[in-house]
């Protein structure tokens, strides 16, 4: 079955929330790590190698405790395929767009929608 198109198969890289994040990563194939000192090590590793696609405020990165992969959140989608292409030095895909992540963008878009219905209606006052 190896080189066939099986996106259409029932189960195959389904998500019930759909898509891919189009700012996160997910980073896999990790050490796995027991204590807190080394999850802040692996963070601040993570956080200095894709630095540089993070903009002003830097990669935001999850590393969860005993666990063998780590999340990492750039600025942009442009600069994560840049980080994607770039990158060698570890095994990584986008990350999956989650129920939170859903949430939240459907929270900003109800809140942009009454921004401009508010503005819209203050100009005919």
């Amino acid at each position: 079955m190896a080189g066939k198109d099986v996106t259409n198969i029932t189960g195959v890289n389904s998500h019930m929330y759909g898509g891919l994040h189009p700012k996160k990563l997910f980073v896999s194939g990790l050490s796995k790590l027991a204590d807190e000192p080394s999850v802040e090590l692996r963070r601040a590793e993570l956080e200095r190698a894709f630095r540089k696609y993070g903009g002003a405020q830097g990669a935001i990165v999850i590393v969860p405790l005993n666990s063998t992969y780590a999340f990492v959140e750039l600025e942009s989608e442009r600069m994560t395929d840049l980080a994607l292409t770039e990158v060698k030095n570890y095994r990584m895909n986008r990350a999956r767009r989650s129920k939170q992540d859903m949430l939240q963008e459907k929270k900003d878009a109800e809140e942009a929608a009454k921004g401009t219905a508010t503005s819209e209606s203050t100009e005919w006052d």
